[in-house]
């Protein structure tokens, strides 16, 4: 029998997914090759998974519409923008 690397066995577990795994741990335990990495490797997904659950929550939380930054940059461009419209209209004007 070959003994496979960790690396090997997480990946292997990947295509399978989560609940595919959890399936066939459930239906016959003492089939399961590499018991032990199987165990670690979904205690990583459930950290995995609870580690987007809190950024989403976060995402969430936070307030909608655009930051303090982005509104200064917007305001900045839209002020660069009028004093170019109000300098093509003075030397549009000025030419006549």
């Amino acid at each position: 029998m070959v003994r496979k690397t960790r690396e090997q066995v997480f990946r292997e577990l990947d295509s399978l997914g989560e609940d595919e795994v959890r399936r066939r741990l459930d239906a016959k335990p003492a089939d399961v090759e590499e018991p032990g990495l199987v165990h670690e490797w979904l205690i990583h997904r459930e950290r995995v998974n609870s580690a987007l659950a809190d950024t989403s929550r976060e995402l969430a939380a936070r307030r909608p519409g655009l930051s303090r930054g982005m509104k200064r940059a917007v305001g900045s461009a839209a002020l660069i923008g009028v004093a170019a419209v109000a300098l093509a209209f003075l030397l549009a004007r000025r030419k006549r």
